[in-house]
């Protein structure tokens, strides 16, 4: 017999564990019908939060409430002993459960941190993504990664501190450049004073701390000590980083005069969007300013800022100062407090200032806040505007927010590479950046080197809208195709075009982690299948032909790559090719072939003169148009189409030079199958050199590290034995005699 009690209504059940709330400290979770977790909060008391949530009052204005009673089903809660304890627990919450209505700050492996790990016998500072929990010091986050690749730039050229890795420390011979142009002291082979170094280091971590005034008082004794001591070397040095903090500190704004660390956090919302400011007040003087956009914030402000400390000084690189200076109390602000405190290893103040400069602190952020937010809102009308006229000019079906552009690269007809870059609402989306080795066309045909790299693009767009049935409707709609066979959608992919060519053009051609703007870029290389020559008068016909033959059996692994890819491989809303008519013809014909007869393509050709000195402007040719669309040095339409035409000249000039750097430092060596990356290193280092290994008996090999039988068979079917080979050479010599006597005879 079933228990009755089991039966209960869902909001008697909710209204029974409102009645039973207790007092004490602690999280509540509230739970919508699909029994997923929406919003997780902390209390000082969990039966006045959560009632308050519940309860009917016409004055209560906050967004959440009307939102939340029905959304609501269920509720869960979790008693802690103290304030702390919950304000901990609610971090650990939101991160395991992701709810939709809590703040959600940017993912903090996407913000650079500048790492001083001084437990090294010569410290260095570098860049990191990721701190670790390796006692090192962590400065950051920058959430610009021009400002902390400024920062380090500024620190080396001052402060003498070696860049070089500990590999490469450990195996320099001699100082590096950086030691002849007075940028590092080269510890690696000179005696370097470490006591000195040792106030190097220091002086570093009250840099970047801030400690600007600290820092110029020691900088100040040791340049008058050196001086005093007649090391005027040593004494010029502390005075160029003088200078640099002097620098600094002029660049920044005196807005408190009281030796404090202090974070302002300024908030402006409107409706459900809301903008917060951080402003960072080290030793009375502003030295940056950090500004969050938070979307579909139905949390009244308390909560939301709650949130967002929890969220923000989360991050363990992240300094926590003295103050944190905040418009309204999070619930639980003493836990709050504790734990920011516990965190930092003193005591950390939080709490709404009520007068003097403080308050003027607050007016300012949040001043701050309204500004960051009315420019974000003007920047994404003047957006709006530009994408209509694109749209408009080109005769687009819908508005361009996501632009992809193709470009072919290559030097002497060689190392030729294929790029496609993506914009999304103007902006670079690096994540989607693509490159492709061309190696089944003739040297330097662009038009078929365009065609392979863009089928094979078409090709994987197609699977991956025909891997997620859910919006393949919206996409044929759009595109215009009328839902081709599996079978053509796997035409021409191997298993090759998914992945990397070999292990030394994939190490050659990894993302620079020097080069600023190429952080996070994902390049996909893929290898085509070799084909035919070319006939002369086509575009594309070879590469076609050797697609058709190479479709037997690939179908299943590009649709299953593109499905685990997700939306990284869907169609844009506008294809642009740099380029003419002949690369739109292209282009299109690339597209036809895969059955995408709608997909909006358009050729961007540069400007330049004609024959008779007339200086023809950027012009935009659209399909079945002879003549192209003239566009103006000030146009919107330029402007974005210039710029994805740009960037991928940028991006495969990029990749081809990686190309050529694997393919000129590449060993004969690493094309011997069966031989492993050590066992190649090893042949190497014992043998000197390739010469070395051809000269090499089958003993001497064998006796290599790490080599065995196995390896040796290998390396012979491509080497073979100078044992072998020497006998035969004086038979060949005596036979010729023979030959050359009998002739004489």
């Amino acid at each position: 017999m079933v228990n009755p009690s089991a039966k209960q209504d869902p909001e008697a059940l909710l209204a029974a564990k409102l009645a039973s709330l207790p007092t004490t400290p602690g999280c509540y979770l509230f739970i919508d019908k699909a029994g997923a977790v929406v919003y997780v909060g902390k209390a000082k008391s969990l039966r006045s939060r959560v009632r308050s949530y519940f309860q009917e009052s016409g004055s209560d204005a906050r967004y959440f409430i009307p939102i939340l009673r029905k959304i609501v089903a269920d509720l869960e809660t979790v008693v802690t002993a103290t304030e702390k304890e919950a304000a901990v627990l609610e971090n650990e919450l939101v991160k395991q459960h992701k709810p939709r209505f809590n703040v959600k700050l940017r993912d903090d492996k996407d913000f650079l941190c500048l790492k001083l790990d001084t437990q090294k016998a010569w410290p260095m500072l570098e860049t990191v993504r990721r701190p670790a929990p390796d006692k090192a010091r962590y400065f950051g986050p920058y959430h610009s990664a021009t400002s902390a690749r400024r920062t380090l730039h500024l620190v080396n050229k001052h402060f003498q501190l070696r860049t070089c890795s500990d590999t490469e420390m450990a195996s320099r011979r001699r100082p590096c450049l950086q030691y002849q142009i007075k940028r590092c002291l080269a510890p690696c082979v000179m005696d370097v004073d470490r006591e000195l170094y040792t106030e190097m280091v220091r002086s570093v971590a009250l840099f970047l701390e801030g400690r600007h005034d600290e820092l110029t008082g020691e900088l100040t004794t040791r340049m008058r000590d050196a001086s005093r001591e007649l090391e005027f070397e040593r004494a010029a040095i502390y005075r160029d980083q003088l200078r640099a903090v002097e620098t600094v500190r002029e660049a920044q704004r005196v807005v408190y005069v009281k030796d404090v660390d202090q974070d302002v956090v300024g908030i402006y919302r409107e409706g459900t969007l809301v903008e917060v400011e951080v402003i960072l007040v080290r030793r009375g003087r502003v030295t940056d300013t950090l500004s969050f956009s938070l979307r579909n914030m139905e949390l009244p402000d308390d909560e939301v800022l709650g949130g967002f400390l929890n969220e923000y000084y989360g991050v363990a690189s992240t300094t926590i100062p003295d103050e944190v200076l905040v418009p309204v109390l999070p619930d639980g602000a003493e836990g709050v407090a504790e734990w920011l405190g516990d965190r930092r290893g003193r005591k950390v103040a939080l709490f709404v200032p009520q007068r003097g400069p403080r308050v003027d602190l607050i007016k300012m952020a949040n001043e701050n806040a309204a500004h960051a937010f009315r420019e974000k809102q003007r920047s994404s009308d003047d957006l709006e505007a530009r994408l209509e006229e694109i749209r408009e000019r080109l005769r687009l079906p819908t508005l361009p927010r996501r632009i992809e552009c193709c470009d072919i690269s290559h030097l002497g007809g060689g190392d030729t590479v294929g790029s496609i870059v993506a914009l999304l609402d103007g902006q670079p989306d690096k994540k989607r950046y693509r490159s492709f080795n061309v190696k089944s066309v003739a040297d330097g045909d662009d038009y078929a080197a365009m065609y392979e790299v863009l089928s094979r693009r078409f090709r994987r767009g197609k699977a991956a809208r025909q891997a997620n049935p859910a919006s393949t409707a919206d996409s044929e709609a759009a595109l215009g195709t009328e839902g081709a066979p599996e079978s053509d959608v796997m035409e021409g992919v191997t298993e090759s075009d998914m992945m990397e060519s070999d292990p030394a053009e994939s190490d050659a051609l990894e993302s620079d982690a020097t080069e600023g703007d190429l952080a996070g870029e994902d390049i996909a290389l893929a290898t085509a299948s070799d084909a035919p020559p070319e006939t002369e008068g086509t575009e594309g016909t070879a590469v076609s032909a050797a697609a058709e033959r190479e479709s037997a059996g690939s179908g299943g692994d590009v649709s299953r790559r593109a499905e685990a890819g997700g939306g990284e491989w869907d169609l844009p809303d506008l294809f642009v090719v740099d380029g003419g008519r002949g690369q739109l013809q292209v282009a299109l014909s690339a597209a036809r072939d895969l059955g995408l007869h709608g997909l909006p393509i358009v050729g961007l050709a540069k400007e330049r003169e004609t024959q008779t000195g007339e200086k023809l402007v950027d012009r935009v040719y659209l399909p079945g148009q002879k003549n192209g669309i003239p566009l103006r040095s000030t146009s919107s339409a330029l402007f974005f189409l210039a710029r994805a035409r740009d960037e991928a000249h940028r991006f495969a000039n990029h990749a081809r030079k990686r190309l050529g750097k694997a393919r000129r430092l590449r060993s004969e060596i690493e094309d011997i199958p069966g031989l492993g990356s050590a066992v190649r290193t090893a042949l190497l280092r014992e043998l000197g050199s390739m010469e070395g290994v051809r000269r090499a008996t089958d003993a001497q090999i064998l006796a290599v590290t790490g080599v065995t039988k196995r390896h040796l068979s290998a390396l012979r079917k491509v080497i073979p034995s100078p044992e072998s080979s020497q006998p035969d050479a004086p038979a060949e010599d005596t036979g010729d005699l023979s030959k050359a006597r009998g002739l004489t005879r």
